[in-house]
């Protein structure tokens, strides 16, 4: 296998070496005359030292990274294909380019050209890095496991590492070593938020009580941020803590009063606690902040035709289909009240 390997990369490297022996590419890829930024002036002074020495391949390197600096990305790229046309055995030139062409969301060029950088450079651990991070992106997950592990073999001190391992992990639906990694992220860096909320959330997708202790752990590294109120919030309504559920979300109207999702669910809790006019109030506030919240107008008509009054029940329920014409809940209403 070690054999193999080796032969693969000889022949890439003379596959390379091939190409670095095409003609001297042209210096065609100028700034625009009329721009005077200080960048532009910098790459019109580099333009001049490839016109005195064209086969010099840093002179397009650093002319691309200038282009790069000015957001001029297909420039950037036509002049790192230049540098590697001249030398294609430096692993920075394939590495940049696959940075360059994953800002273009050209992830599959971009996936090569780390993978060309690293085949160079087995130790560039940031064309690694930024490959495992495209894998998952792109949804190829094992690919991506596979260079985040072997990453964290060389750094067990790096809590991105445990956080992607554990990213991976949840999108491939294995909850326990998607926790674990996550928990180990946390414990490598306790301020690491989107760690702890994974975890909570992964615990109250189980309605496990272990969800509550990273929820406040959260809101403690946040305590400004409505999510974590509002994922703890519904993890203690979805356990019928309706209470507890309704003190979290008291907190986010304070900091959020036109939030219509939290009024919506307080109505519902409202709802289920019997308490129906201030179930009613509460989805009368969400239909006013937002008239195309279907759900809202569903239930103001539920609780009117549990009330009897069928004909108004009748026109909520069919603004609610109106907004959501496919929705059969809806529709199996409106054939009640007829």
């Amino acid at each position: 296998m070690q054999l193999n390997a080796f032969v693969q990369k000889m022949i890439f490297i003379s596959l390379l070496l091939i190409l670095s022996c095409k003609d001297v590419p042209k210096n065609t890829n100028l700034p625009d005359p009329n721009d005077s930024t200080a960048n532009a002036t910098l790459a019109r002074e580099i333009s001049k030292e490839i016109d005195a020495d064209p086969t010099n391949p840093e002179n397009f390197y650093r002319r691309a990274e200038v282009y790069i600096n000015s957001k001029y990305l297909a420039r950037a790229e036509a002049d790192l294909i230049s540098a590697i046309q001249l030398d294609s055995s430096r692993d920075v030139y394939f590495f940049t380019l696959g940075r360059t062409q994953y800002a273009m969301n050209q992830t599959k060029n971009a996936a090569q050209s780390y993978e060309k950088a690293i085949l160079l450079n087995p130790g560039n651990k940031d064309a690694m890095l930024k490959l495992a991070d495209l894998f998952f992106l792109v949804k190829e997950h094992q690919k991506s496991l596979d260079l985040f592990t072997k990453l964290l073999k060389e750094d067990k001190t790096n809590p991105y590492l445990y956080h992607m391992l554990g990213m991976n992990y949840r999108e491939t639906g294995d909850t326990s070593r998607a926790i674990y990694h996550f928990q180990t992220a946390i414990e490598t860096d306790p301020t690491d938020y989107e760690s702890a909320l994974y975890v909570a959330n992964l615990y109250a997708a189980q309605k496990s009580k272990l969800a509550l202790g990273y929820f406040d752990a959260a809101i403690k590294l946040k305590p400004n941020l409505v999510e974590p109120y509002f994922a703890k919030a519904v993890y203690l309504q979805r356990t019928e803590n309706y209470a507890s559920a309704m003190v979290e979300y008291k907190k986010i109207i304070k900091m959020d009063p036109t939030n219509v999702l939290v009024y919506y669910n307080v109505g519902y809790i409202n709802y289920e606690s019997g308490y129906l006019a201030k179930a009613m109030e509460n989805w009368e506030i969400v239909t006013k902040l937002n008239p195309n919240y279907a759900k809202a107008w569903y239930m103001k008509g539920l609780l009117l035709e549990e009330k009897g009054d069928k004909g108004k029940a009748k026109k909520y329920y069919q603004t609610a289909l109106e907004l959501d014409p496919q929705n059969e809940l809806y529709l199996l209403a409106i054939d009640r009240v007829k």
